[in-house]
């Protein structure tokens, strides 16, 4: 048995690392050969089917190796696992093993509009749920569906440390691509705090502005198990958001309710109130998400556990 994971080429998302980070635990922690399967989506032809070349250098850490040619994947005694944003691969897959992987709820609709459920349903042995929202939509959606959880786990470079108060600005970070229309409205209202984007940042500035900073807030979709409210976590920030996809599931964001809001646009003044707090309160307000940081530090432990669960399934059936 051979595991291929198939992952757009050149691409540096949450989602691209996770993929190397199952080829690196399953290659790792297995004696089972396992190797990227790299397509460029943005080119259909089939000479791109198979993109033969090297990780982004941002996960060169994981080690992984990837394929070179289509015919090694294609096999009975083979896997290939299949993100939930590529499912039409899933018609080029004949005799391997489909596994699909849930990393986004909402990317798999807004790119397919569910259009292919069926073919899902035939074809796919296996179902990876990333987080508790993506397994409330799959038992929803395919009757019967057979399914284990994989989730992931942030970068290691995160929370190696955490600034001390004193260092901190009353300072609030969100994601621009993400929300930004739910979000103007309290950013436009509360002039008085720094507000900071997070865009266009390599890891360590990221973890740097996270470790000024004292608010992330995130008022996007949460297609899944969001890095950034975790990354942001661990790295001492409090965390606000809405109850949108994954939010609305406590397992998913398991952040006290104070910091949840479900039409936010509505509760501006509420809102407004617990920034003000948490700026004039912050060790206060910080020890409130101590569960939630050790939660996310041991999710690498209950990933390989995952992985290891994943490989033993596969082999009884």
């Amino acid at each position: 048995m051979k595991i291929y994971i198939l992952c757009p080429t050149k691409r540096v998302t949450g989602g691209v690392e996770l993929a190397h980070q199952l080829c690196c635990a399953l290659n790792t922690l297995t004696e089972i050969e396992a190797k990227m399967w790299y397509t460029d989506i943005d080119d259909t032809r089939l000479e791109t089917l198979v993109v033969n070349e090297k990780a982004p250098v941002e996960y060169a850490l994981y080690h992984t190796e990837c394929i070179s040619d289509y015919s090694v994947v294609d096999k009975t005694e083979n896997i290939v696992v299949i993100p939930e944003g590529l499912t039409g691969y899933i018609d080029l897959v004949d005799k391997a093993r489909i596994v699909l992987w849930w990393m986004s709820v909402d990317n798999y609709i807004s790119s397919t509009n569910e259009a292919n459920l069926d073919t899902i349903k035939n074809k796919v042995v296996l179902h990876l749920y990333q987080s508790y929202y993506s397994k409330d939509y799959v038992e929803k959606k395919i009757t019967g569906a057979r399914g284990i959880f994989l989730s992931d786990y942030i970068n290691d470079e995160h929370g190696k440390f955490i600034l001390p108060t004193e260092f901190r600005r009353n300072m609030a970070l969100y994601n621009p691509w993400k929300g930004y229309s739910e979000i103007k409205p309290l950013i436009d209202k509360t002039k008085w705090i720094e507000w900071v984007p997070l865009i266009g940042m390599e890891r360590e500035k990221m973890i740097l502005v996270m470790q000024m900073a004292k608010i992330y807030v995130d008022f996007g979709n949460h297609p899944g198990k969001d890095r950034i409210p975790r990354e942001a976590a661990v790295n001492g920030c409090c965390v606000i958001t809405n109850k949108k996809g994954s939010a609305a599931f406590s397992e998913d964001v398991p952040i006290p309710e104070d910091y949840k809001f479900t039409e936010p646009n509505d509760m501006l003044d509420e809102i407004e109130a617990l920034l003000r707090d948490i700026c004039d309160n912050f060790d206060v307000h910080k020890k409130d998400f101590d569960n939630y940081r050790k939660t996310i530090k041991s999710e690498k432990e209950k990933f390989n556990n995952d992985v290891l669960r994943f490989v033993e399934f596969m082999d009884r059936f």
